[in-house]
Formats: structure tokens, sequence, C-alpha cells
């Protein structure tokens, strides 16, 4: 009885051990290395605010996501709010932010939900509404495809054969049914060299032998001054990227709407016909993360227009 007692304990302090570690310390929202709402100046939308303005933004941010939730992507310069449901940008929420002035500063957390609850209000430039039941309540499928055809579709219409352009990233999210799409021109000869210098830091490359040659290059950390400055050329690419950003549900309206005309066209394409029809004749359903050029507005309608 006496040693039942004494291991139902240990159990117990055991058990208890692990909450609080996971709690206090590896809570992804507490914990250091997975902390999202910490401040880096790094990003350009970033720049935009000092050190003690990124930090009182930030801290009105995890307010807000105590109360309602919301997560910063920073490499595409986007805020996801839970509720409501909205991607708003960074640039726009940071630009908005500092012009609050001091009070912004003294008051973050009315200040960024003050911001969000404006931003719900209609949805302007910047301001993109998404929907999770983008299908349709208790729909599973459209033309036959499931969410994650339907977003493969989406994602290979965002990519033109033939555009003379430079890799600026993308990202589909099935279930909360939003697309990134990041368009850039051509990498600056400066970013150019800090590629370079990059891959400089990170040493030949390994001559794969065998199977074992493969895992044991895989498991070998990278250099840290390679990562690091790996980082900083993106963080420096990211400046000259602009974002644009499409809703599922409003694209899948219009595709309902122009599948009959193109029966026998590939889903992607008749995708890439209504997303570029959508830019072209500013339909609602996407937002850019900043006003774009018309160079960057012609390269996403070609890049959304040419087919293979």
């Amino acid at each position: 009885m006496v040693i039942a007692l004494i291991v139902v304990g240990v159990l117990v302090l055991g058990l208890a051990g692990f909450v609080v570690w996971f709690l206090k310390i590896r809570d992804p929202l507490k914990g250091e290395d997975f902390y999202k709402f910490h401040v880096e100046q790094k990003w350009l939308w970033e720049l935009t605010l000092t050190p003690e303005q990124e930090k009182a933004f930030m801290a009105g941010l995890e307010a807000y996501d105590d109360d309602r939730g919301c997560y910063p992507m920073r490499s595409e310069g986007l805020l996801r709010v839970y509720s409501p449901m909205m991607l708003i940008s960074l640039y726009s929420l940071t630009e908005q932010f500092a012009a609050m002035g001091p009070a912004a500063v003294q008051d973050p957390a009315r200040a960024v939900h003050d911001l969000v609850m404006r931003a719900a209000e209609g949805e302007v430039d910047g301001v993109l509404y998404y929907n999770d039941e983008w299908m349709g309540e208790d729909v599973t499928e459209v033309d036959g495809m499931d969410k994650y055809a339907f977003t493969d579709a989406m994602m290979s219409a965002t990519f033109a054969q033939g555009v003379d352009h430079e890799f600026a990233g993308g990202y589909a999210d099935e279930n909360k049914g939003y697309l990134t799409m990041g368009v850039l021109t051509k990498n600056p000869q400066h970013v150019e060299r800090m590629y370079q210098e990059a891959s400089a830091l990170a040493g030949e490359p390994t001559e794969y032998r065998n199977r074992l040659d493969v895992m044991k290059d895989v498991m070998t950390p990278e250099s840290p001054e390679y990562v690091a400055a790996f980082d900083r050329a993106e963080a420096e690419k990211s400046k000259y990227i602009n974002t644009l950003v499409f809703c599922f549900e409003r694209v899948v309206e219009h595709y309902r709407d122009l599948r009959p005309q193109m029966e026998y066209a590939e889903p992607k394409d008749v995708l890439s016909v209504v997303m570029a029809r959508m830019l072209e004749d500013d339909l609602r359903g996407y937002t850019w993360t900043r006003p774009p050029s018309d160079e960057q507005q012609n390269l996403a309608l070609a890049l959304l227009s040419n087919r293979s």
C-alpha cells in the first residue's frame, strides 16, 4: 500500500512538473524560442516604427491575441486576425499606429484594438476578409476537387511560364481560405551580392556518394554565419516584394460562374483567368499589402494570365 502511494505521488509530481514545463517554459506564446510578438526591426513594415514604437505595437498585438486571437505573418507583411476573420496589411497597421503618436505607445492595447475594429468596418485596401467555410456550408468539393486539390490548382495558377521575374514566395491555407502571392520583378544588385556573400559562407557543397552521406548532410547544422547572412539577404529582398492576397470564397464564386464557359480547360487555367480578371477589373476578394506600382500590377497580371 505504501509503495503504491509512493508510486502515485511520483506520478503526480511528474505530471505537475510537465505541466509547469509546458505552460511556463515551452508554451509557444511564452517561451523565448517560440515567441511571436518579439521586436526585431527586421522587415520593412517594422522599420516604419522606432524600436520603442514596435515594442508597444507588439504589446498591443499580444493583448489582442489574448482577447480574440491574431498572428503576425512577418515575411508576408500581414496580420491574420482570428475574430473577426481578416487579413490586414502590417504596412498599413504600423503606419496608422505611428500616426497615432504618443497615445499609441502609452496605451498600445487600445490603439491596436481600435485599428483592427476600424479594419472590420469595411474591406478597404490592405484589408481582406476570409472564411474558413469558403466552399460553402457542408460543401466538401468544388468542381470535383476537395480543399487540397483546389488549393493546389490555385497555387499552380499563380506561376506562369515564360514570364521573367524573381521568385518571391507564396502561401495558401486550405483550411482558412486565403492565398498569398509575392511579386518581384528583379532583385536589386546589392541584394544579389548579399545572397552571394551568404552562399560563400555556406562552404563547398557536400558530395553525395551514398544515402548515408545524404543523411549526414541533412543532420549537420548549417553554419550560424551563413544562416545569419542569408536571413539578412531575405529581409533586404522583402523590401522590394509586394504581396498579393486572394480570398478563396470570392475566387470560388467567380470560378463557378466562369466554369461553364471554359468547360474543357484545366481547373488551374480557369482559376488563372478568374484571378487575373479580379485584379484587372478590381473586383472584391483580393488586396495588396501596399499600393502596387504599375510594374508590379503588370507583372502580377502576366503571372496569372500566361499558362503553359
